[in-house]
């Protein structure tokens, strides 16, 4: 979290090194599906590395607390210069201690009038928010809202904080204008990784646009404001010695609005006296009318009314009505139309902090009278991003099938991160340093002005803007917007289908809408992964009676991009893959940069069903959770750079074949078989004829080396020296260079793809062939009604390598992670920051 000037490309280790292995997972892993609490807070550590700004506390307390209209910093209450000399021998208090007499010192002198700041770092709220039963020291609350159990209450902290003992290492920043040692320390990076996870808890239960938060350390205070581009941290102080500074900041506290203390007054909170409460109440029931969710013939009189609701729907909702999370009635302004929406505890929530922080609720649509979908996220913001909702306008209007269809969406009141303004505002531009320096754990970069600075970022924002987004992230923290975007369709996640056959179908239904998209809207989804491809269960009329089929549905479209962009930018200088790695194609993760191309789409779909039917479908891999690992969350670190897996790399194309290593295969004794042992081969194809082009372009525009200027003495050469001029023997020096150079060339006779696999590539240049392949295998008899076995990973999988190392993630995680920051989800019911490729456990 702290910041430090690092090079904009990947952390080298030397070009000859290679590398292996799985030691620093990104997101979307098994590693990530079991880890520990401690492994997630280092994640988080590395997620948020780079995003931390330094500020005075003056500025701090102008720019982020500044005092209502017609109040004047001279009219504040008169403290005592003693007030916290009861904490004056902190460094022999116990943390407790320190916790008890600053509490008490706050609320029996006021000190933050109309407010009150209430403990709880004894028991964990009662509140379903994670598996970890978190305890935050305090918090500060409204006077009608000061809990009396001693628990955190996440749905109503004000400002959090966080008590801890003195001690150099547990400060979780260094104001040092220079790196040092404590820098480095495992305690400051705990900490950092505490703060963000409260930070994150706050954010997730609450509709938040930013958070305070105070750090005791002993006699020292840091205030630190949190949203979804970073953190600022105020310079620490001595509160003993100085108790005006931080009783002026209570004091500006407890003028703030609410919407200044970071809460989003688009989202209304909702009691249980109130209308809306009770009417969320009502809906949760369930009904006669609502229809059963499974494939399959409905009985005659089933269908009791023209709008029936789904039963999986209603269930959603009902795990939303959580008497335990709070309720609101959020709006969403789609051009000069205001709705509003009825939300609970969200289906699916992304871990992380500086992040799109994406949230999705079934929501009751107010005017409609009707469940629908709406997502809440902090979208990218820069010129030429469009929002997920224009592009899905874009869709409908063309009549792309298999796809949400838009009800509205809209930017959240003009509510933006403005974390990106003071860094860009304190930032010069940054030098390259070695990569000894370049780690997570780094100190506080403080203010430094710079002249370039605007220039810089104008570019930058081109930079930002580009498909990749990001690699320049050193250089300026992320632009979010705050957006909500409303669909008609609640699905179902892609795990929860009940056997092969259906798998294929619901898979083969999004392949269509891909095709559909390219072909009628000239667009290319980007993140074709587990949690975008999602089931809808749909009512179809038959000549005597109604059906529930299972369809697919391709979600998630806020990364597509046209096909052919008229308007390419400039592009940076490392940027990240756009996807989900898990998920992306061999091209996509030994190539950078690479544009998204269709056969890179359809290898995509290829993984995801590889994915599910290793997890859940019986087969002959004896090791699932192991051939998952190794298969979706490896990575080969070359030259600094990661590219893929092994696994993934031997068995797409290098072997074209399903192997768990060579000469054993895997089989799953049905039609899945006939799938993968039609299409690998045709990627094994596409891979050798797209090397084989690429050598044969470089060949082409190779530069020979040049000989020798035989005018030009070197250092060493006397000027007395008399150089050759004879024509012929310069020509044979050129010669001689011509040919070393053709030498290193490849030999076309060695890797020239023959003509089948040539014809064979050129079947994934479209949708056609892979759409034949999965329609012959899902009309084959060779389907089985129960070879889905249940989850093959077991609940007690022990990880081969965790998350992060015991110690703590190195400086290598942080930048994979930051470059490869993958789409926000849909649907999902697990965390996607934290686990975007993980899937609900089902039998």
């Amino acid at each position: 979290m702290p910041l430090s000037n690092v090079a904009s490309t990947p952390i080298a280790f030397g070009k000859s090194t290679v590398r292996h292995g799985r030691h620093f997972k990104g997101v979307n892993s098994i590693g990530a599906e079991f880890a520990t609490l401690d492994q997630v807070r280092l994640a988080a550590v590395e997620d948020m590395a780079h995003k931390a700004i330094r500020m005075e506390v003056t500025e701090f307390q102008d720019t982020f607390l500044p005092l209502p209209e017609g109040v004047t910093a001279d009219q504040h209450p008169q403290w005592p210069a003693d007030l916290f000399d009861g904490l004056a021998t902190g460094d022999k208090l116990t943390e407790q201690e320190i916790q008890t007499r600053f509490v008490a010192t706050v609320n029996n002198n006021n000190l933050v009038p109309g407010l009150k700041v209430s403990t709880s770092s004894e028991k964990p709220d009662v509140t379903d928010i994670g598996n970890f039963k978190q305890k935050p020291d305090a918090a500060i609350f409204k006077t009608d809202s000061v809990p009396t159990d001693g628990r955190p209450h996440w749905a109503d902290q004000l400002v959090t904080i966080e008590f801890k003992r003195y001690n150099p290492s547990q400060d979780p920043f260094d104001d040092g204008d220079e790196a040092n040692f404590d820098s480095n320390a495992e305690t400051r990076k705990e900490v950092r990784g505490q703060l963000i996870d409260y930070a994150e808890l706050v954010f997730r239960v609450q509709h938040r646009t930013s958070l305070f938060m105070i750090l005791i350390i002993n006699r020292n205070v840091r205030v630190l404001r949190w949203d979804r581009s970073g953190t600022v941290v105020a310079r620490a102080f001595d509160y003993v010695d100085d108790p005006q500074t931080l009783c002026e900041i209570l004091w500006r506290m407890s003028l703030l609005s609410d919407e200044q203390l970071g809460m989003d007054p688009s989202a209304v909170r909702l009691g249980p006296g109130d209308t809306d409460y009770k009417l969320m109440d009502f809906l949760a029931l369930e009904s006669p009318n609502d229809i059963a969710s499974e494939e399959r013939r409905l009985e005659a009189g089933e269908l009791k009314t023209d709008r029936p609701v789904f039963k999986h729907v209603r269930d959603k909702f009902r795990k939303a009505v959580d008497s335990k999370w709070p309720r609101y009635r959020v709006e969403v302004c789609d051009g000069n139309t205001t709705r509003f929406f009825l939300v609970g505890k969200p289906s699916f929530y992304a871990h992380g902090m500086a992040c799109r922080g994406t949230k999705g609720f079934v929501a009751w649509d107010v005017q409609a009278k009707r469940f629908v979908w709406l997502k809440d996220a902090w979208r990218l913001d820069y010129e030429r991003m469009e929002p997920e909702g224009v592009v899905l306008s874009r869709l409908n209007a063309q009549g792309v099938i298999n796809v949400p269809t838009l009800v509205c969406h809209g930017d959240v009141r003009n509510q933006k991160t403005r974390t990106p303004d003071i860094w860009e505002a304190q930032r010069p531009l940054p030098p390259v340093v070695s990569s000894s320096e370049a780690s997570s754990s780094s100190t506080l970069v403080g203010p430094s002005l710079s002249s370039s600075s605007k220039s810089r970022k104008r570019t930058l924002v081109q930079l930002d803007a580009e498909d990749t987004l990001g690699g320049q992230e050193e250089y300026t923290l992320r632009r979010h917007a705050h957006y909500r975007i409303v669909v008609e369709e609640v699905a179902l996640p892609l795990s929860d289908f009940r056997k092969g056959k259906q798998l294929v179908s619901i898979i083969m239904d999004c392949v269509k809408a891909h095709k559909s998209a390219v072909l009628k809207a000239n667009v290319v989804h980007r993140d074709i992964s587990s949690g975008n491809i999602l089931i809808l269960p749909t009512l179809t009329r038959t000549k005597s009676t109604w059906q529930c089929v299972w369809k697919g549905l391709l979600a998630d479209w806020e990364l597509s991009k046209p096909i052919h962009d008229p308007e390419p930018l400039l592009r940076p200088r490392q940027p990240p893959r756009t996807g989900t790695w898990q998920f992306l194609s061999v091209g996509m993760l030994t190539e950078n940069p690479k544009t998204v191309e269709i056969p890179d789409e359809l290898e995509s779909y290829l993984h995801v069903l590889l994915y599910f039917s290793i997890r859940y479908l019986d087969s002959d891999c004896k090791d699932p959770a192991e051939f998952i690992e190794s298969y979706f969350d490896s990575y080969t670190l070359q030259g600094g750079i990661y590219t893929c897996g092994a696994r993934k790399l031997r068995v797409v194309q290098t072997a074209g074949k399903l192997e768990v290593r060579k000469g054993v295969p895997i089989t799953f004794g049905s039609a899945m078989d006939d799938i993968f042992s039609e299409l690998l081969p045709m990627f094994k194809a596409y891979y050798k004829v797209q090397d084989y082009s690429k050598k044969r372009k470089e060949a082409a525009t190779a530069t020979p080396r040049r000989a020798p200027s035989p005018t030009a003495a070197t250092k060493t050469t006397a000027t007395s020296e008399v150089v050759s001029q004879d024509p012929d023997e310069l020509d044979l020096i050129t010669q001689y260079h011509s040919a070393k150079n053709k030498r290193r060339a490849p030999r076309e006779e060695d890797d020239r793809p023959t003509r089948a696999e040539e014809d064979d590539a050129a079947l994934l240049e479209d949708h056609d062939f892979m759409l034949g392949t999965l329609a012959t295998a899902y009309l084959s008899g060779r389907w089985s009604e129960t070879d889905r076995v249940g989850d093959r990973v077991s609940t007690g999988y022990k990880p081969q390598v965790p998350l992060v190392n015991a110690r703590g993630a190195s400086a290598h995680t942080m930048k994979r992670r930051r470059t490869m920051e993958a789409a926000p989800a849909y649907h999902r019911s697990t965390p996607a920051r934290l686990a975007q490729s993980q899937v609900p456990r089902a039998g």
